[in-house]
């Protein structure tokens, strides 16, 4: 079944939503006449490749075309006024710029499976509920139109240091046209008109480079607050999810949507950086005193390295004991990944990630930790079935270290389980000769001794993650909050079913 038909049967809550997104710029009456064409083109890729996008463009006109031949034969006057109407607006406000259709369609596209994956997402508990939010669907949509915008400002940028090029190539060619000039045609009239006409080029050039920077400048802006608070807030919405589903609960999807959407400004930043070097070379060609492009370069292109802490989107997790994850006993090994939230190919292998326990913490135990096996990888696109810049470490094994009494932590087993630790990831970019260091952790883990500390140690694991959104509260159990009864009974059901091959039981 096509995309659009199984939006076409959703709950009339969901078919408003759709409805919102629709307007002159993509109509729905074109969604709907060429639905599977439409579905079966990359939009996504032609939203970056303008020759793509062009012939896109073109098709999407011959489709509507022979629509139109169809309707004809039908004798369907209304359709035929409107589909007329629709072609006539589209090319003459896609003529130009091609990419931008491929930008509203790709958007459109995705709003759809976003609503259609939270139509057929299940809600049960309260926990589960507390994660479902209008607001947060809301901001979903808001922030996918912001990137969305950015990346065609982006667009309109890359025009406008085309055109600067022209233009100093215009002035380059005119001023040495004069120069070869005799010493006699310098004299005259028309020399002088020549001389005009250079002085206002100049004019209109400096004047160009300075819109240009400001556009650019602007475009930084919006991007650093976009990933500073709407994006950031989005991520810790899944981390919360993800706190959740390591106690049994569902996952809900949407970490692709949010790497597509770091991904998507990460590339804009790109493009910026490679506008910003043709600005350079067009100031190193020709320059002039109060040129912008010298004083403004250098602080924009460092503002366009903009990154956030890699993501650990499995969490720590023995083999031998899967549903009981960030549960994690000496000298056996366990697993983790990492996950890099922007998805770009040159940064494959360029990407050092090392693991640690405890880095720069201070438990309130005299128990330390260190990991053995291999700490030290590199990510790669290899580690990742969907194509994301990711690094799995398979064998790592925690090692309690000698106290300095000379033996090892002897606490009590109560004591033991409700000691939380971390595990630490620096990571280190290396692109484009620079060098990015960033750090990130998983969540709270239990170390134990003995498979006997697990039930209670397991039990500490879920206390945290049903009583608190911070992931790295490490002295939780200094003031535990208690956990309510709606909250033991969900996570109860959870573990049920976890236990019964997700037979769930009904909870009023």
């Amino acid at each position: 079944m096509s995309q659009w038909n199984q939006v076409q049967q959703l709950e009339i809550k969901f078919l408003e939503q759709v409805d919102q997104f629709y307007d002159d710029n993509f109509p729905m009456e074109i969604r709907h006449l060429l639905a599977q064409w439409i579905e079966n083109q990359d939009w996504e890729a032609a939203s970056n490749n303008e020759t793509m996008a062009t012939i896109l463009l073109q098709n999407l006109l011959i489709q509507l075309d022979e629509q139109l031949g169809r309707v004809s034969k039908e004798k369907n006057l209304l359709l035929i006024h409107n589909l007329k109407r629709i072609r006539k607006v589209l090319q003459g406000k896609f003529h130009g710029n091609p990419m931008h259709v491929a930008v509203v369609i790709s958007n459109c596209l995705r709003e759809e499976r976003r609503i259609l994956a939270a139509a057929n997402m299940p809600v049960q508990g309260p926990l589960e509920k507390s994660l479902q939010s209008s607001s947060v669907s809301e901001r979903q949509r808001n922030v996918e139109h912001k990137v969305a915008a950015i990346k065609n400002s982006v667009q309109m940028t890359e025009q406008d240091t085309k055109y600067l090029e022209d233009l100093q190539d215009e002035f380059d060619y005119r001023y040495k046209t004069i120069q070869t000039m005799d010493q006699s045609d310098k004299n005259s009239a028309m020399m002088n008109q020549e001389v005009l006409t250079l002085q206002e080029m100049l004019n209109s050039l400096d004047f160009k480079r300075k819109e240009a920077l400001s556009k650019m400048t602007q475009i930084i802006h919006e991007t650093d607050l976009l990933m500073n608070n709407m994006l950031i807030e989005e991520l810790q919405d899944w981390k919360r999810r993800q706190q959740i589903a390591c106690i049994g609960g569902p996952l809900h999807n949407g970490l692709d949507q949010l790497q597509n959407c770091f991904t998507l400004l990460a590339e804009s930043l790109f493009q910026l950086r490679r506008q910003l070097e043709k600005l350079e070379e067009q100031s190193t060609k020709m320059t002039y005193e109060g040129d912008p492009i010298p004083v403004q370069r250098i602080h924009m292109l460092e503002r366009c390295y903009q990154w956030h802490p890699a993501f650990c989107e499995r969490q720590p997790c023995m083999p031998t004991h899967p549903q009981r994850p960030l549960v994690l006993k000496t000298l056996i090994q366990f697993t983790v990944k990492l996950r890099l939230l922007i998805k770009l190919p040159e940064l494959n292998y360029q990407v050092k990630v090392k693991a640690s326990i405890d880095k720069n913490v201070s438990t309130l135990s005299n128990r330390r930790f260190v990991l053995c096996g291999t700490n030290v990888k590199a990510m790669s696109i290899e580690e990742s079935s969907n194509g994301s810049l990711s690094v799995e470490f398979r064998h790592l094994q925690p090692k309690e270290m000698k106290s300095s009494a000379g033996g090892k932590g002897n606490e009590g087993c109560h004591m033991v389980t409700e000691e939380l630790h971390s595990i630490t990831f620096e990571t280190q970019i290396c692109l484009y000769g620079l060098t990015i260091d960033l750090e990130t952790s998983s969540l709270p883990v239990v170390m134990i001794s003995n498979v006997s500390q697990l039930p209670n140690a397991w039990a500490s694991i879920i206390w945290y993650n049903v009583s608190t959104n911070d992931s790295q509260n490490l002295v939780f159990f200094n003031n535990p909050p208690p956990a309510t009864l709606s909250q033991l009974l969900e996570v109860m059901s959870w573990q049920f079913s976890s236990s019964n091959s997700r037979h769930s039981i009904n909870i009023c």
